[in-house]
């Protein structure tokens, strides 16, 4: 089965209760995306008009100042999100790796964590416990998989997200940055195991602010700003054009 993305002039858009904070961050720049004041709210449009067709074999790398919309159009690529204008269509099995982290619940052991995510990431049920047993072997916390996860230090809980990795399955792989682990000595670990899963993906989006994982892992980059594809092409070309857009903006 081949696997496909269609976005077609979609548009989302957040409403914010306006505050002291919203208020001065709006006036002084620091949000990247397009903003409306109103009386008593901030309208934040995330994306606008975004157009973009991915199938089979592309690798683009999303690229942009925080806020200008990387984010939100990573989930409406993973069909977490829903346009309010536009149509997205989607084919294939999505595996969001930016939810990785989320949904742990420090009360409850590593093992029982893992559990869920196996659930979530849609493992089948019969496979659980053999998936389960890798995430344990290759988070190396021993004795202490099978304590709460409040009783971890931050390597030990890096070491145990990073694991997940190995749960993720499906055609379009969706990543928020490259991973990297608080123990460097897994970097080359994690590393490795996101290799493959690129490898074996059919489709790639990967959001990063750094220019060697974009140079290593895509080919095309899609330069977002406030919400708008700000230019669209070969890496080379686009990272160069966003590069100067950032040097002049220090100047100013």
């Amino acid at each position: 089965m081949s696997a496909r993305i269609d976005i077609k002039k979609a548009s989302v858009s957040y409403f914010l209760r306006k505050t002291g904070i919203s208020k001065n961050a709006t006036e002084q720049g620091a949000v990247g995306a397009q903003i409306l004041v109103a009386k008593h709210y901030l309208e934040v449009t995330a994306l606008r008009d975004i157009s973009l067709s991915l199938k089979d074999g592309d690798r683009v790398g999303l690229i942009g100042i925080n806020g200008s919309g990387k984010s939100t159009l990573l989930k409406l690529c993973a069909g977490a999100l829903t346009a309010q204008k536009g149509t997205v269509d989607i084919e294939g099995r999505v595996s969001p790796q930016f939810s990785l982290g989320s949904g742990i619940k420090a009360d409850l052991s590593g093992r029982r964590n893992a559990e869920l995510k196996c659930l979530y990431m849609g493992v089948p049920q019969r496979n659980v416990p053999q998936y389960v047993e890798e995430v344990k072997e290759l988070s190396e916390l021993g004795g202490y998989f099978e304590l709460p996860i409040k009783s971890y230090s931050a390597g030990m809980r890096s070491r145990l997200v990073m694991s997940f990795l190995r749960l993720v399955r499906g055609d379009i792989l969706i990543m928020d940055e490259w991973i990297n682990v608080a123990d460097p000595t897994l970097n080359s670990t994690a590393g490795a195991l996101q290799s493959r899963l690129i490898d074996r993906s059919k489709i790639l989006v990967l959001a990063s602010h750094s220019r060697r994982v974009l140079e290593d892992w895509v080919s095309t980059l899609v330069w977002l700003d406030k919400g708008r594809i700000k230019a669209q092409g070969p890496i080379e070309d686009v990272y160069a054009e966003y590069q100067a857009w950032m040097n002049s903006r220090k100047k100013v």
